[in-house]
């Protein structure tokens, strides 16, 4: 494999990386709640805002100090030409060369020379150097370099690497006593080197500076997140924790409910059979010695309402012995209309009645699913019942059903009186009822139906009062992929 395969292959790896990274930022950050979306937010303005003023501060600074070594060499030129217009006219050339050799004998000055405008030095601190061109970098100034330097009366300074090293440079026209006149001859220009290293060390000390406060930042937003990460870690495994909770509060009330249905079926058990004897007897004599009286009478009236009385009773036993047994389901391909349909046919009479309006509503395409159908007409009916005598002056009753979701809804829903907040914990309990004329166990027997479909039974309802009507919805969910398949039993 060539040199170029190689690096082709590592190039396109590198970028494949890169891309995955850039990918997958996207889905860190919806991962991340909306607080610690805003935290991340807020530190990293806090660490640009920081950064921008120390950056601000740090070049303040090197552009004060650059301005101190400035005019510490616009002032040694200023002494340099006051002693030369203080001495003698014909010894001029020799005092400047001894003043700049004098001169580059202090600790901070390199070197200091005056040139003509083409670069040619007159004068030079070394003065081997006369005669010569001023080297800028590696090579002689030129004409083009001195015209881009733009020297004028006023002083100017630069980091340039003037005769062979990087100094802090100081230039300005040079002709003592000239700087007020106009003149149009060529005026040379003095060069003042000096020593770069103290402005080379501030810059490496902010630097340093800029960079320890960015990895002190960088290091309190790390360990600020690492916090952040921990409190969002922690609520998660406290709402989960409360969940499981909550969880465990159902499971414990489910148990509750079915210790009170075992203990109700216990008491079934003992005492029905030995009720239905009885009122058996009871209501083949009632009969009988109604039928000895003539129609109409007082006495036949009695011996009917002895009839109905033990009808009752019977009825309530019923639903005790079908409270306590276990639920024996057959299921059976069953159409969810047709089924609301026979239910809305049962109660329309007494709804018209009462002056309740029907409606049912249904979903499109609404699947055939494998049910017990006279069970879920039996539990349906009771909550059409329910919901009619929560209307004794009329209302809305309406039907429903609906698929979504892997499950079918089953809902109930009437405009009635409502059921106060207090109740609702406690309607699917045995003889738990609000009227005087209920057993209090129809919604039991409701809920227990749902329970061998393995379905699942919810109640919503506000109380009717002055300023809002009243409203109720029962709501049972079916999953229809346990629905699915030939018919059985299950117990």
């Amino acid at each position: 494999m060539t040199e170029k395969r190689v690096l082709s292959i590592l190039e396109s790896m590198s970028r494949v990386n890169a891309a995955s990274v850039l990918t997958r930022i996207p889905c860190l950050w919806r991962g991340l709640s909306l607080g610690l979306r805003r935290m991340l937010l807020l530190a990293l303005i806090v660490i640009g805002l920081l950064g921008w003023a120390t950056w601000a501060v740090v070049g303040h600074s090197e552009q004060a100090m650059g301005r101190l070594f400035g005019e510490k060499g616009a002032s040694l030129i200023m002494v340099v030409e006051s002693i030369l217009r203080s001495g003698l006219r014909h010894e001029i050339g020799v005092r400047l060369q001894v003043l700049l050799e004098e001169m580059s004998q202090s600790r901070d000055v390199i070197f200091a020379a005056v040139t003509m405008p083409d670069g040619t030095i007159l004068a030079h601190s070394d003065v081997s150097r006369l005669g010569e061109i001023l080297r800028l970098g590696k090579q002689e100034i030129s004409l083009r370099d001195m015209q881009a330097l733009a020297p004028t009366f006023t002083p100017q300074w630069a980091f340039l690497e003037l005769e062979g090293q990087q100094v802090f440079v100081v230039y300005r026209l040079f002709a003592p006593g000239l700087e007020t006149r106009s003149c149009h001859m060529p005026l040379p220009t003095i060069f003042l080197g000096l020593d770069a290293r103290p402005l080379e060390l501030r810059r490496l000390q902010n630097l340093f500076y800029i960079g320890s406060l960015a990895g002190a930042s960088l290091l309190v937003v790390l360990l600020g997140l690492a916090a952040l990460l921990l409190t969002e870690r922690a609520r998660t495994l406290r709402l989960k924790q409360e969940r499981a909770e909550g969880r465990v509060r159902e499971l414990q009330a489910e148990v509750q409910r079915k210790e009170k249905l075992a203990a109700v079926g216990s008491l079934a058990a003992g005492v029905a059979h030995e009720i239905r004897n009885p009122l058996s007897s009871i209501k083949g004599y009632a009969t009988y010695f109604g039928q000895l009286f003539p129609e109409g009478s007082e006495n036949r009236a009695s011996a009917q309402i002895m009839v109905n009385e033990v009808d009752r009773l019977n009825r309530v036993i019923c639903d005790l012995i079908g409270l306590a047994k276990p639920s024996d389901i057959i299921r059976a391909p069953l159409q969810i209309e047709s089924l609301l349909k026979d239910v809305a046919k049962l109660i329309a009479q007494q709804a018209e009645a009462q002056g309740v309006c029907l409606k049912i509503c249904t979903g499109r395409a609404l699947p055939a699913i494998m049910a017990d159908s006279q069970r879920l007409h039996q539990a349906l009916l009771n909550l059409c019942l329910n919901a009619l005598q929560a209307m004794p002056d009329g209302g809305r009753l309406t039907l429903g059903a609906y698929a979504g979701q892997g499950r079918l809804w089953l809902l109930v829903r009437d405009s009635g009186l409502g059921i106060a907040p207090k109740a609702l914990s406690h309607i699917f309990d045995p003889y738990y009822t609000t009227r005087a004329s209920g057993t209090g166990l129809g919604l039991a027997l409701v809920q227990k139906i749902v329970d061998a479909h393995n379905g699942s039974l919810t109640v919503r309802s506000r109380v009717k009062n002055d300023k809002r009507p009243g409203m109720t919805l029962f709501c049972i969910s079916l999953p229809l992929g346990e629905n699915d398949g030939s018919a059985h039993s299950s117990r």
